[in-house]
């Protein structure tokens, strides 16, 4: 019984040599011209589709879906990012004491954990600036600048009294209510 073993052949893709110059020998996916769809002919029909190439890095296939969604949907990409801010923010909240859970009598306060999450969207402020419509960029200001001056209250209050209680926000605040 013998078994034929199938045959791979294997195509480097990458656009830069290991120093980091780069290839020559590659020809990039974005210099040639992208097939405009037509209408399914007949004879089209017979004809397998080519396998999807290889993304060149997972933050290139990432990035590319990204604008192709962008330039699909732009209203329900904007819906996405403040879904976003408010899933980080809400970490953020929680993280300071800010949440109300059902059957819990005392809320924890772990800053380390807030103190990240508000500088994770920092850096998503810092990263989208010039890139947001008016209305995402408000929102994300309003969430930050919330959740900054609930940290600094917690950090700088005395440490008499309650530490683990909500101070001046509340959760509601920061999500506005939804």
């Amino acid at each position: 019984m013998s078994e034929e073993k199938p045959t791979f052949k294997i195509t480097d893709r990458r656009l830069f040599n290991p120093d980091g110059s780069p290839r020559e020998d590659v020809v990039r996916e974005e210099e040639t011209p992208a097939p405009t769809p037509t209408a399914a002919a007949p004879e089209n029909a017979a004809e397998p589709e080519p396998a999807p190439a290889a993304p060149e890095s997972a933050a290139g296939g990432a990035a590319q879906a990204a604008r192709e969604r962008d330039a699909a949907a732009p209203a329900e990409t904007a819906q996405e990012f403040l879904m976003l801010v408010e899933f980080v923010a809400s970490f953020a909240a929680d993280a300071m004491g800010m949440v109300n859970h059902a059957g819990e009598a005392g809320q924890e306060v772990n800053l380390p954990l807030a103190r990240q999450c508000i500088d994770m969207l920092g850096s998503l402020r810092e990263k989208t600036r010039g890139h947001l419509s008016a209305e995402e960029q408000r929102f994300l200001d309003m969430i930050l600048s919330q959740l900054r001056m609930q940290y600094v209250s917690l950090t700088s209050a005395p440490r008499g009294g309650s530490p683990a209680g909500p101070r001046g926000f509340t959760g509601g605040d920061i999500t506005g209510g939804r």
